[in-house]
């Protein structure tokens, strides 16, 4: 991971490869005492460029000897001060750093805007969008990258220095959840979720406890199970609690579920090929709530939070669910399964009856468990569904923090009908008539007795096709920031 760290200096004084230096339309002033001591050539490019600060605009200048670093580089931010703001400013100086060389940057921003929200996104925005997925390559990317980020602060400010160390845990714990993502399902295996919880508990001081077979049967959790029938791959339930040693007076008890489908082929309700080479990120749910939980310690998280993770395969093997089975979730509803590509709501019934058992004040759970929401929302925002609207508001403004959005839809009481059965309980799919990101809500508040509850669907966000600031190509780790935004401010 990219190493971000604060350092008391100026910009005329830092000794780096490269100076990254963010302006906006009203700053350019800010950058009088650089131009005097490169002779005026910086004014000068600035002019040549028509640089005036908005978003977009960069200029290069060489620093021959007259600083301690080799290249000015002035980013265009505009007036905002929006998290996307600064992961595109980080990005300006990553692009251009390989083209100049470049292995140590030095960042500075205007006083006026050295907050720690932006000193923050500042950090987020290097690490994650340094962060790359070689593993399995035979020969890994050039090592001839950026190496380290010194973000200049003019004294020592225990506010900045939280943020930047908030911004490393969390860039860590994405990056985390970007690797499980983009890992194969044959890796990737709910015993390998089982394996890295067990880490994780050891590492972050939590107790931890992993469900299969017997346990699972003893739990009564037909879902889970019914699910796994077509696999080799035996079902995992995974659970870990965080205790603060010193907990907020009157704090809620919060409980994060994923859904941890490893690999999605449909079951016997088989996707089309093209869907299937995608289906390995189906368990995105579940490594947000991992990515969550292997920083909450570090991150001095004054409430207590219970992680969740309900991790099967979905394969048509010869003992797979048939349309029209019955299974029966972890609360004793009966569940009749007419689409076996729609396994995500079934495990997910299991996890959160299981939750809301332990009666947690908050729950919320994360799950690409629809195709819709991409048709409703596009590939950069997911959908959130709540019972309780202080809990939407707030992880709404935990997203927009951290550049995921989120947009509320409505859990239409007229729709339930729709998931009426003749057979059971209720049935896992809808009748087809449109609205299936709200039906699958709508399933979910099925199986949830605590007071707050929020669903997250992102199957949207969670892969990108093309780079975006912070967001390389690939898994995004969509999910964890806001938990954790969400986390500390409770």
């Amino acid at each position: 991971m990219l190493r971000v760290d604060m350092e008391v200096g100026s910009p005329t004084e830092v000794r780096a490869d490269l100076l990254a230096l963010a302006v906006g339309p009203d700053e350019t002033a800010s950058l009088a005492e650089i131009d005097r001591r490169l002779r005026g050539r910086l004014g000068a490019a600035l002019r040549a460029r028509r640089f005036g600060g908005k978003e977009g605009e960069a200029v290069v200048c060489e620093a021959a000897d007259e600083l301690e670093v080799r290249y000015v580089l002035v980013v265009g931010c505009g007036g905002a001060s929006e998290p996307s703001v600064w992961y595109k400013f980080a990005q300006a100086a990553l692009t251009r750093a390989p083209e100049l060389g470049a292995t140590r940057i030095a960042v500075s921003v205007p006083a006026a805007r050295r907050r720690a929200e932006v000193v923050e996104a500042i950090a987020e925005g290097f690490i994650l969008g340094a962060y790359t997925f070689d593993h399995l390559k035979s020969a890994p990317a050039s090592t001839a990258g950026v190496r380290q980020v010194a973000v200049l602060v003019p004294a020592r400010e225990p506010e900045l220095e939280t943020a930047v160390a908030a911004a490393r845990a969390g860039a860590r714990a994405t990056s985390y959840a970007r690797d499980l993502v983009n890992l194969p399902a044959a890796i990737a295996t709910p015993t390998y979720l089982a394996r890295e919880a067990r880490r994780i508990a050891r590492d972050q001081r939590l107790r931890v406890r992993v469900l299969t077979g017997p346990g699972l049967r003893r739990a009564r959790m037909g879902a889970i199970l019914g699910v796994s029938q077509g696999s080799d791959q035996p079902p995992c339930f995974i659970e870990l609690v965080y205790t603060p040693r010193r907990r907020r007076p009157g704090g809620p008890c919060v409980a994060l579920a994923g859904k941890g489908i490893t690999f999605d082929s449909g079951g016997l309700s088989l996707k089309p090929a093209e869907s299937m080479q995608v289906q390995k990120r189906d368990m995105a749910g579940a490594a947000a709530v991992l990515g969550a939980m292997s920083v909450v310690r570090t991150l001095g998280v004054a409430v207590e939070v219970r992680g969740y993770v309900a991790a099967a395969e979905n394969m048509p093997g010869s003992g797979a669910l048939k349309p029209g089975d019955v299974v029966r979730a972890a609360n004793g509803k009966s569940i009749e399964v007419l689409n076996t590509d729609a396994e995500g709501r079934l495990v997910l019934a299991d996890a959160l009856s299981y939750a809301s058992a332990r009666k947690p004040d908050v729950l919320i759970d994360l799950a690409t468990l629809t195709a819709a929401v991409r048709t409703a929302l596009g590939s950069r925002c997911a959908a959130i569904m709540a019972t309780d609207a202080d809990l939407a508001r707030d992880l709404i403004a935990a997203g927009r923090a951290c550049g995921e959005n989120l947009w509320e839809l409505p859990l239409i009481a007229d729709y339930r009908g729709e998931l009426d059965s003749l057979v059971a309980d209720l049935k896992n799919i809808g009748d087809g008539a449109g609205a299936g990101t709200i039906i699958g809500g709508l399933f979910l508040r099925e199986f949830v007795t605590a007071p707050a509850w929020a669903h997250i669907d992102f199957s949207s966000t969670v892969v990108t096709d093309k780079p975006l600031p912070a967001h390389p190509r690939g898994a995004t780790g969509f999910g964890v920031r806001t938990l954790l935004r969400y986390l500390r401010r409770l």
